[in-house]
């Protein structure tokens, strides 16, 4: 299991740490799941938002990253990667997803590729996504975790006062682990860890840590089907 630390200086301000979190299992290999940019068979992730309030900020956030994503990978010459995010109100509410978030936070650092981690909640399961992103009311460790058989993942978003850019690229972070993306030991980019971004993301225009030619050639991977 991998963790890292994010962090960004702004003058004299703290460092922001623990913000942009690791996929807390690592997979052992890239599994391809479409055959190309033009074929008919490409899956389009579909993303499920949960949160409390209709007018968190970081729902749009989310559609940032999701856009990112996607222009990332088409300019590759691959097909998008994710269908666009739809918010998603569960029946019995969001306890079950806020306490679920909660055991994998408390168990980032600890937990291993072979262990089967906490159970996921059945209302997981009910959600008609590929990815689940909760924009937790809580403030902790961010994470991408996969869950059931068939490549799904359950994202958690931490509360706080974390500048915007920290945060969009967290989303964006988390989902680079959604399509096979690794960490890099290059502070400045969106894969990084650790991180150190104290300029890059300090600044108030919007903007997405780059990518670099490995995790180019991991997204034509696990998008385009290239044989490792």
């Amino acid at each position: 299991m991998a963790t890292d630390s994010f962090k960004v200086r702004t003058g004299s301000a703290p460092a922001w740490t623990a913000f942009f979190a690791a996929l807390l299992v690592v997979a052992p290999a890239i599994v391809p799941v479409a055959s190309g940019s033009d074929s008919p068979g490409a899956q389009l992730r579909r993303i499920a938002v949960l949160t409390a309030d209709v007018q968190d900020g970081r729902i749009g956030m989310v559609d940032e990253a999701v856009s990112f994503w996607n222009g990332s990978a088409t300019g590759l010459g691959l097909g998008a990667a994710f269908a666009d995010a739809e918010f998603v109100t569960p029946p019995k509410g969001l306890r079950p997803f806020e306490n679920y978030a909660h055991q994998l936070s408390q168990l980032a650092g600890r937990l291993h590729s072979s262990a089967p981690g906490p159970e996921p909640p059945e209302a997981l399961f009910a959600v008609e996504a590929e990815v689940v992103v909760l924009l937790s009311a809580q403030n902790l460790m961010p994470f991408a975790w996969p869950y059931g058989e068939d490549g799904r993942y359950f994202v958690a978003v931490p509360a706080g006062d974390a500048p915007e850019n920290v945060v969009r690229n967290v989303i964006a972070h988390e989902l680079g682990h959604v399509l096979g993306l690794k960490h890099l030991r290059e502070p400045g980019v969106l894969m990084c860890q650790p991180c150190d971004t104290s300029r890059a993301l300090s600044e108030g225009q919007p903007r997405f840590l780059p990518l670099t030619e490995a995790d180019h050639e991991r997204l034509r991977i696990f998008l385009g089907g290239t044989p490792p």
